[in-house]
């Protein structure tokens, strides 16, 4: 298939959701402090030990459960890395479980990242070195993501991607396209933003990954997978030698202990509604304005949500059994209206500009929430001229007004910037200075203030004048517990506790403090290739209850999986 920027427009890609990590670490509770009386430990005076947010563990043991349901792997959590673990336990003969706290999947994100698979390379995309992707990406991240766990996206993901395609895409005849990102930034050293061509779409009508989610729960039905819905995960069970053995789930007000005899793998997401965590983990400007712009449930569409999807229960209780959090996390936000992707010249609520416009969608919002008023939105100015702006991703107008329902974004329109000034409620004097600024460095083709490429400089000299209202959302936290190449989760002393696995948003050191913007669809890519890797290490796994009567060490054998 031709991938002309043209077909990736038609793909109807966006950049996907990334992640942010952190650097030092802080205990969040060990076997010796979280014990079956579920005590937390001593609360430290000093802020970076602060464990207040962390609360004690429900006291409950399997001899308080109504009912017990064996698995060999339990996951919990039903959006893309809980699949994904699901997936990789499954291929790899195990007998799986997943729970999940709402009536439907999870749906999470857009597009997904690959590296290098047979899928994409058929279709003419580049073949990437590993050891410069690799680097980028620890660049990228400010030095702070696990270079173990990069090294993990960049050896399995095209591989995984191509067992996808063949087990679950063709059969189930699920949409699958690579997506090419090249030729877009004429000059790459002029832009804050870089992509490379690792993005796969898996829905032709959006951008949203709502097709994938629920075919992908039916394939892995079909083959066998338990799916309880409306089942609450409270407590990791852990035995007399600190191995887990379970967890205890809520489904109403029933107690069900859901014995797993391989491991359990912890895909709870985000902990954006939590407020003690946010308030520990962000800035507390900033920890206030995501609470009250947080949107985690947005790619729900019409799927039931019953439960708060967010509010940090499964990075307690990877903490309660042991885990340790990384000291600071990052988020995820998002541009919900106007023409984003667009530089046009962008003004607060005082009528100043304040950025480079160019400055990725999806890391800017920090910026906003620091402006004057601590509201949610800012103003971007448009001429009315020929001038084609660029678009800082590859859309063209036509698409982009199809895609963000551009008509629907509250707009103005005036003959000269006071009038426009007094319809958007900024001060008159100071949006004609800024716009005034503003045409001298278009005019002399340079940026002295913020630097914007020159390709991107439009005056502001063509009336009727616009003024649309960009809104500004938060999505997600992307800090959790450490992990190593295994997606095992690690204690205090960066041992693994036995039987305890991680993926997605619940695994730390995943990013650094702000978005980077070389993987399209990365923070997805990593979700789930590693909750690949977790179900796959899972079912790997020795089986406690597993015993040869020929040779105790002997492990059980494992099936292939077998074809639809």
């Amino acid at each position: 298939m031709d991938l002309t920027r043209r077909n990736f427009l038609k793909a109807g890609a966006a950049a996907g959701l990334f992640g942010l990590g952190a650097a030092s670490l802080t205990g969040c509770g060990t076997p010796e402090t979280v014990g079956k009386e579920g005590t937390s430990g001593e609360q430290s005076s000093n802020e970076y030990d602060d464990k207040s947010w962390l609360g004690e563990a429900p006291v409950l043991t399997p001899a308080d459960c109504e009912e017990t349901k064996e698995c060999e792997v339990l996951i919990v959590g039903s959006a893309l890395s809980g699949s994904m673990a699901a997936y990789g336990a499954l291929k790899n003969g195990a007998q799986v479980t997943v729970i999940e706290r709402n009536g439907a999947p999870h749906i999470g994100g857009m597009t997904i990242s690959f590296l290098n698979s047979e899928t994409q390379l058929s279709q003419g995309l580049p073949e990437y070195d590993k050891i410069q992707v690799a680097n980028q990406m620890f660049n990228l991240t400010q030095y702070r993501s696990d270079m173990k766990l990069n090294a993990v996206w960049c050896n399995r993901s095209g591989e995984i991607l191509d067992n996808l395609v063949k087990d679950f895409c063709e059969p189930y005849g699920q949409y699958c396209q690579p997506l090419s990102l090249e030729g877009i930034f004429p000059d790459p050293t002029q832009e804050i933003n870089f992509y490379i061509s690792t993005g796969v779409a898996f829905s032709e009508k959006t951008d949203i990954l709502t097709d994938f989610t629920h075919n992908i729960h039916d394939f892995l039905e079909d083959k066998g997978v338990v799916t309880d819905y409306n089942t609450r995960a409270e407590l990791i069970v852990k035995d007399d030698s600190g191995a887990v053995t379970g967890v205890i789930a809520s489904q109403g007000d029933k107690k069900v202990y859901y014995k797993a005899s391989k491991g359990v793998v912890m895909c709870t997401g985000s902990f954006g509604s939590n407020e003690a965590m946010m308030k520990r983990f962000f800035a507390p400007d900033f920890a206030q304005w995501a609470l009250s712009n947080n949107a985690y449930n947005a790619y729900m569409g019409g799927d039931p949500v019953d439960e708060t999807m967010d509010d940090g229960l499964g990075h307690k209780m990877l903490c309660w059994a042991g885990a340790e959090m990384e000291d600071r996390s990052g988020y995820a936000s998002w541009q919900t209206t106007a023409w984003r992707s667009f530089p046009y010249l962008l003004v607060d609520t005082k009528g100043e500009r304040f950025m480079n416009e160019c400055t990725s969608l999806l890391t800017s919002s920090h910026l906003i929430a620091e402006l004057p008023g601590d509201g949610n939105f800012i103003w971007q100015i448009i001429p009315t001229n020929d001038f084609e702006m660029p678009s800082s991703f590859g859309y063209d107008r036509e698409q982009a007004a199809q895609v963000f329902d551009i008509e629907s974004t509250e707009h103005y329109e005036a003959d000269t910037i006071e009038e426009l000034a007094d319809m958007i409620g900024v001060p008159a004097d100071n949006l004609v200075a800024t716009v005034e600024r503003y045409n001298e460095m278009c005019e002399a083709g340079e940026d002295t203030d913020f630097m914007k490429a020159k390709r991107y400089l439009d005056p502001i000299d063509d009336g009727p004048f616009q003024a649309w209202k960009m809104t500004y959302l938060f999505y997600c936290t992307l800090g959790g517990v450490r992990c190593n190449e295994k997606l095992q989760v690690l204690d205090a002393n960066r041992d693994p506790i036995p039987g305890l696995y991680a993926a997605g948003n619940t695994v730390g050191y995943r990013f650094g403090s702000s978005y980077e913007t070389l993987l399209h669809g990365g923070s997805n890519g990593l979700a789930a290739t590693r909750g690949y890797v977790a179900g796959e290490s899972a079912a790997n796994a020795y089986a406690c209850s597993f015993v040869s009567p020929v040779n105790p060490m002997i492990k059980p054998p494992i099936p292939s999986l077998k074809a639809a």
